[in-house]
C-alpha cells in the first residue's frame, strides 16, 4: 500500500471513529435530555423558554436559519430549522454544541447574577442520494428553572411568603429528510424526443433545416435547460419529532407562626409524550452574469420557508397539594387537599411560520434575514388558556470568508467571520407590557484538518451573544444575558473503499 495513502485512510478512519461515536450517543443515550439550562422566572410561563434550533454556525449570525442552505462544496452544516436544507448535504455531518450563560437578573431595587451551562444539541446529517438527504438528532425543544420569593404584607395575618419553582422541560429527538423533487429533470429533458428534434440538424422528413430555424432551436433547447436547472434548486423538507419530557411546578404559601394558619404546598407535574411535524422549503436562483459579462463569483439568491401546524400534544398530570407545619425545617404534613395521579389531557401547539432571504456571493459573503411568528394565544394546556400573546422574530446575520482555499501558512484568510442580531416580541404580556428581547451576536469557524483528496473537514465554531428581555418597569425583572456557544461540526466520506497499489 501507498504509504502516504495509507496515512490518509487511517486519518479517515479516526475522523469516521469520531463520527461514530456521536452517532452511538445519539441513538443509544436515553438519559441524555439535551436541555438547555434555564434560570429564568419567565419560563414559569407556558412551556417555558423555547429554543430557536441554531446551530453554533447560525446562533452567531443573529439566528439567521431559513434561507440558509449547503452548496455543493464543504463545509457542510446541518441546518434543523429548515429541513429543506438536508437535500444540499453532500458528505455525511455530525455536530455537536454546548453553551453557556451567564444570566443578570435586575429589579427596580436589586441584582442577581446566576451562571449555567448545558450541552445544547447533537445532530448527524448524511446524503441518501444527490437530491436527497436526512438528519436525526437530539435538542431542547422548551427548558424551565425558576425560583421566585414573593413577600407580602396581609392584614390580620402578617408576613406572607410566597414561593414558585419550576424545573425540567421538553426535549426534541427529530428524524428529517430534505429532497430536489425535479433534480433529475435536465437529464431527462436531454433524454426527451423534444430534446432530439430540436437538437437535430433535419426535420421530421429528414429535409435539411434552415440556419434560421437551427440557430432558433438550439435558443429554444437553451430556454428549456435553463427553466429545468432553475426549477432544480427547489428543495422540499420536513421533521418528524417525538417530543418528551416533563414540566414541574411548584407553588408554597408560608404563613408567620403566629397567625395561626398552616402553610400549604401546591405540585404539579406534567409530563408529555407526542409526535410534532415541521416542514420547510428552499430555493436558489444563481446569477453568472449581468449584460451578459460573466461574474468572476457566482451570485446566489436564497429563499426560504418554514410551516408547522397547530397540533395537540398528549400529556399527563400529577397533582398534589396539602397544608403543613414546619417542624426544625422539615414539613411535616396536616392533611391532604388533592391528590390526583395520571390526569390525562393535551397541550395545544401554535402554529408557526416563518420566511426568509438570503445573498451569497461565492463562498465569500453570506448575508441572511428572516422573519418568523407564533401564534401563542392558541395555547392551551388541559383546556386551560395559557394567557399568552402572538410572539414575533426579526434577525438579520452575515458571514465572510477571506479565501476558504488559502494556504495553511494563511491561516487567518480560512477562519468564517460571523455577526448578526435579533429583536422579539415574546408571548409573554405582564401587567399589561408585552417583553421584547433583543440580542446582538459575534462568532467565528475555524477550520482544523481539512483534506480534499478524501473529503474530510472539521470546523470548531464559536459564537458570542449579548442581550436582553424584559423591564424593571411596572414590578418586572429585566433580564441581561451574555451566552457563549462551542460548536464542533466534522464532515467526512463514508462507506469508501480502500485503494492499494
Amino acid at each position: 500500500m501507498n504509504k502516504k495513502l495509507g496515512k490518509h485512510i487511517i486519518q479517515v478512519r479516526n475522523t469516521t471513529l469520531s463520527l461514530l461515536l456521536i452517532t452511538y450517543c445519539l441513538l443509544n443515550t436515553t438519559s441524555l435530555t439535551a436541555q438547555s439550562a434555564t434560570s429564568s422566572p419567565y419560563s414559569r410561563y407556558g412551556l417555558g423558554d423555547v429554543n430557536t434550533r441554531t446551530s453554533g454556525q447560525s446562533f452567531a449570525m443573529g439566528g439567521t436559519t431559513i434561507a440558509i442552505q449547503n452548496d455543493t462544496l464543504p463545509m457542510f452544516f446541518i441546518n434543523s430549522s429548515n429541513p429543506a436544507s438536508y437535500s444540499g448535504i453532500r458528505l455525511t455531518t455530525a455536530e455537536l454544541g454546548m453553551n453557556y450563560t451567564r444570566l443578570q437578573l435586575q429589579s427596580e431595587s436589586s441584582k442577581n447574577i446566576i451562571n449555567s451551562a448545558a450541552l445544547n444539541y447533537i445532530s448527524l446529517a448524511f446524503p441518501i442520494k444527490k437530491w436527497w438527504g436526512a438528519s436525526v438528532g437530539l435538542m431542547p425543544f422548551s427548558s424551565v428553572g425558576y425560583k421566585i420569593t414573593d413577600h407580602q404584607s396581609i392584614d390580620n395575618i402578617g408576613n406572607v411568603d410566597f414561593l414558585y419553582d419550576g424545573s425540567g422541560g421538553i426535549n426534541q429527538l427529530y428524524f428529517g429528510n430534505g429532497i430536489k423533487p425535479f433534480y433529475n429533470l435536465p437529464r431527462m429533458y436531454l433524454k426527451s424526443e423534444k430534446y432530439k428534434k430540436l437538437a437535430s440538424k433535419t426535420n421530421a422528413d429528414n429535409t435539411a433545416k434552415s440556419d434560421a430555424d437551427y440557430r432558433a432551436d438550439q435558443l429554444k433547447i437553451k430556454k428549456e435547460l435553463k427553466h429545468k436547472k432553475e426549477m432544480q434548486q427547489l428543495s422540499l423538507g420536513f421533521n418528524a419529532s417525538y417530543l418528551f419530557g416533563h414540566i414541574d411546578h411548584t407553588r408554597r404559601s408560608i404563613f408567620p407562626a403566629s397567625s395561626g394558619n398552616y402553610n400549604t404546598r401546591t405540585g404539579i407535574a406534567t409530563r408529555i409524550s407526542d409526535v410534532y411535524f415541521d416542514y420547510g422549503v428552499q430555493y436558489a436562483h444563481t446569477i453568472d452574469s449581468v449584460k451578459k459579462r460573466e461574474l468572476k463569483e457566482k451570485v446566489k439568491l436564497l429563499f426560504g420557508a418554514t410551516f408547522s401546524a397547530q397540533t395537540k400534544l398528549n400529556a399527563k398530570t400529577d397533582s398534589l397539594s396539602y397544608n403543613y407545619y414546619d417542624v426544625q425545617g422539615y414539613e411535616r404534613v396536616r392533611d391532604t387537599i388533592e391528590n390526583a395521579k395520571g390526569v390525562n389531557g393535551t397541550i395545544t401547539l401554535p402554529l408557526t411560520f416563518g420566511i426568509g432571504i438570503g445573498f451569497k456571493k461565492g463562498d465569500r459573503w453570506m448575508v441572511a434575514a428572516d422573519f418568523a411568528m407564533q401564534n401563542w394565544s392558541s395555547y392551551q394546556a388541559f383546556n386551560q388558556s395559557g394567557d399568552l400573546k402572538n410572539s414575533m422574530r426579526v434577525s438579520l446575520g452575515a458571514q465572510w470568508v477571506p479565501n476558504s482555499k488559502a494556504a495553511q501558512k494563511k491561516y487567518l484568510s480560512r477562519v468564517h467571520y460571523r455577526f448578526g442580531g435579533r429583536y422579539a416580541q415574546t408571548s409573554l404580556e405582564l401587567k399589561s407590557t408585552q417583553l421584547t428581547e433583543k440580542a446582538a451576536s459575534i462568532g467565528f469557524g475555524f477550520p482544523v484538518g481539512r483534506n480534499y483528496l478524501l473529503q474530510s473537514f472539521s470546523m470548531i465554531n464559536i459564537g458570542l451573544e449579548a442581550g436582553q428581555r424584559g423591564t424593571v418597569n411596572n414590578g418586572l425583572i429585566k433580564e441581561n444575558f451574555y451566552k457563549v456557544t462551542i460548536g464542533f461540526t466534522l464532515n467526512d466520506r463514508w462507506f469508501v473503499k480502500p485503494k492499494f497499489d
